[in-house]
């Protein structure tokens, strides 16, 4: 598991596909599953309960209004789906939306 912050406060926690530790929606486990059933799980739980989807550039499923967004792990061969909790502000943001989790990317620093 990965956690980032955003101004001292927490932003993002990334669940690893293999590690886990293991988060489940309506009973049934979001990581390490073929990434096509855990869309479908997303699909199928936003049709139920009205949750507002977010598709990103990468087709990544997000349920927004849950800060949940559904990434992909490569394991091996294999991909994986991999869950993020994400903060409102960062799923809105296309620049964090397109980069999480931030592994890898080079911290840029804004001077004011």
């Amino acid at each position: 598991m990965k956690v980032f912050y955003c101004e001292g406060r927490l932003a993002c926690v990334a669940l690893d596909a293999v590690l886990g530790p293991q988060a489940f929606l309506a009973g049934r486990a979001l990581d390490g599953h073929d990434p096509e059933q855990a869309h479908q799980l997303l699909l199928d739980h936003a049709t139920e309960h009205g949750n507002c989807l977010l598709y990103t550039s990468d087709d990544s499923l997000a349920l927004t209004d849950l800060g949940l967004l559904l990434r992909v792990q490569r394991v091996g061969e294999a991909l994986l789906s991999r869950p993020l909790f994400v903060i409102e502000e960062w799923l809105e943001s296309e620049w964090y939306r397109d980069r999480l989790p931030l592994e890898g990317v080079p911290v840029v620093h804004v001077w004011n």
